[in-house]
C-alpha cells in the first residue's frame, strides 16, 4: 500500500524555541459536532509539565485527509513536538496513517509485527476480526511501531529532521498508558538538561480560593523566576507552582505550615481517604441521600478499599432511613430529613449496622426543586460516627444538582479525612 504524495516532505526543524514547544492534534468530526468531548489535551498537557514541556497549540480536524494534512504541517511547522490523537482505526474515514505518510514524504509499508499484534489480541479475546483490521499494519517508512495494550490501533513515532511526531489512539483508556509509558519517557531523554523548570502540586480543601490566593501569592512572589496557578473544582482549590530554576521544596515547607489542615497533597480525597483507611486498618459504612452513591463510587476507584468500605447504603427515601439505619421515625417527623439530627442517627446506624469503625452520611436538597426558606437548595447536612463521637456539620453549595451532589461528596470525604486525621 503506497500512497502518492502531493506534497514535499517538511523541511529540518529550527533550532531554538520551537524545538521545544509541543503542538496537540486532535481527529474526530464528532469531536467538532460536540457528540464526543475531547479530553486527550487535558492530559497530554498534565503529563508533559513535569518534564519541563508546554503545549504552545492545539487543534482538532475533522475526518478528512486534506484537512488533516494541513493540520500537521502547520503544527509541524509551529512545534518540534506534535502529538496527535486519534484516527488510527480501520474505517474508511481514519486517515491518521495516510496523512502523516504524506506530511512526512514517507510512504506506507506494511509492518508483519504491528499486524501480528493485531491478530493476536483478537484471537485472545474470540472476537472475529473483520478484513479491513489489516489496514492498522500499514504504518508510515520507518515509523517506530508504538505498542497498544488496551486496543487494537498500534500508535507510531516518526523521528527526523530534529522533529518528533506520536500518533496515538483516541480513547483516553488506551491513549494515556502509552502516552505514559512511551512519550513522556523519550520526551524527557531528548531535552537537553533535563528539564526547563520544576513542578509543585497541591490540594486544597474546605477554604476559598480567594482565602488560598491570599497565602500562596507572597510566597510566590518572593522567589524569583517562580510562578504560580489556582483552579477550583467542585469546592477544591488546585495549587500549582513552577519554579525555572532551583526547587519549589521550600516554598512547599512554607505553605503546608500556614494552609495546615487545609491542604490536602497531590492525591484526590478518595485516594487520600482510602490509604488513611488502609493505613489506619480502619473500616467504613457509607450512608447516602442526596449524593445517590457518589461517595463509594469515588471510593472504589482507589485500589484495595475493599478491606476497608463494608458497606453503602443509599437511603434516599423516609422509609429507607428508617427501616435500613434505624432513624426514628419520630426524628424525621421533627426535624426533617434534612437536618442534623437526621444526619448524626444516619451515621450511626451505618457504623452499627454494618459493623464499621466510622459511619459517615449525607442527607440534603440537590434541587432543582424541593427547597424553602429555612431550607434552600443546595443544603446538605453531614455526619461522621467515630470513637463514640458523632459530628455533623451544615453546608450551602451553589450550582446545578450534579455541582451539588460533587460539593457534598467532597465535603463528606473531608471529613473523614479530618476525622482519621484527628
Amino acid at each position: 500500500m503506497r500512497l502518492p504524495h502531493r506534497a514535499e516532505a517538511l523541511p529540518p526543524s529550527r533550532k531554538g524555541a520551537k524545538a521545544g514547544r509541543v503542538a496537540v492534534l486532535s481527529t474526530g468530526t464528532e469531536l467538532l459536532r460536540g457528540r464526543s468531548t475531547d479530553t486527550n489535551l487535558a492530559s497530554i498537557a498534565r503529563a508533559l509539565e513535569p518534564i519541563g514541556l508546554e503545549v504552545s497549540h492545539h487543534a482538532t480536524a475533522p475526518d478528512d485527509l486534506d484537512r488533516l494534512v494541513e493540520e500537521i504541517r502547520l503544527a509541524s511547522a509551529r512545534a518540534g513536538i506534535v502529538i496527535l490523537t486519534g484516527g488510527l482505526g480501520p474505517t474508511e474515514d481514519d486517515f491518521t496513517r495516510r496523512a502523516a505518510a504524506e506530511s512526512f514524504g514517507r510512504p506506507l509499508v506494511f509492518r508483519p509485527a504491528a499486524w501480528n499484534a493485531i491478530r493476536s489480541r483478537f484471537r485472545r479475546f474470540r472476537i472475529p476480526m473483520a478484513a479491513i483490521n489489516r489496514r492498522q499494519a500499514f504504518l508510515p517508512r520507518g515509523a517506530r511501531i508504538l505498542p497498544n495494550p488496551n486496543g487494537s490501533a498500534p500508535g507510531f513515532a516518526v523521528e527526523a529532521a530534529g522533529r518528533f511526531f506520536f500518533a496515538l489512539p483516541g480513547p483516553p483508556r488506551e491513549m494515556i498508558p502509552m502516552l505514559r509509558k512511551l512519550v513522556v519517557p523519550r520526551l524527557a531523554a531528548a531535552i537537553p538538561g533535563g528539564p526547563r523548570f520544576r513542578l509543585w502540586e497541591s490540594k486544597v480543601v474546605g477554604m476559598p480560593e480567594g482565602n488560598v490566593d491570599e497565602i500562596v501569592r507572597p510566597i510566590v512572589a518572593r522567589r524569583r523566576g517562580a510562578s504560580y496557578g489556582l483552579t477550583v473544582s467542585a469546592g477544591t482549590v488546585n495549587i500549582t507552582i513552577r519554579v525555572e530554576r532551583g526547587s519549589p521544596l521550600p516554598m512547599a515547607r512554607e505553605l503546608r505550615r500556614k494552609l495546615g489542615r487545609f491542604l490536602l497533597g497531590p492525591k484526590s480525597l478518595e485516594e487520600t481517604v482510602g490509604e488513611l483507611l488502609l493505613r489506619k486498618r480502619r473500616t467504613i459504612a457509607l450512608a447516602e441521600s442526596c449524593t445517590g452513591g457518589l461517595i463509594s463510587h469515588r471510593l472504589t476507584n482507589v485500589a484495595g478499599i475493599s478491606a476497608a468500605l463494608l458497606e453503602t447504603v443509599v437511603c434516599y427515601s423516609n422509609r429507607s432511613k428508617v427501616s435500613r439505619l434505624g432513624v426514628p421515625a419520630l426524628t424525621i417527623r421533627r426535624h426533617g430529613a434534612v437536618s442534623a439530627e437526621v444526619a448524626a442517627a444516619m451515621a450511626e446506624g451505618a457504623a452499627r449496622t454494618a459493623g464499621a469503625d466510622i459511619g459517615a452520611a449525607v442527607t440534603g436538597i440537590a434541587g432543582p426543586s424541593g427547597g424553602s426558606k429555612k431550607k434552600p437548595v443546595g443544603l446538605v447536612w453531614h455526619a461522621v460516627h467515630y470513637r463514640g463521637r458523632t459530628r455533623a456539620e451544615r453546608r450551602v453549595f451553589p450550582g446545578d444538582r450534579t455541582a451539588i451532589k460533587e460539593r457534598a461528596a467532597n465535603f463528606a470525604l473531608d471529613l473523614v479525612r479530618r476525622a482519621l486525621s484527628e
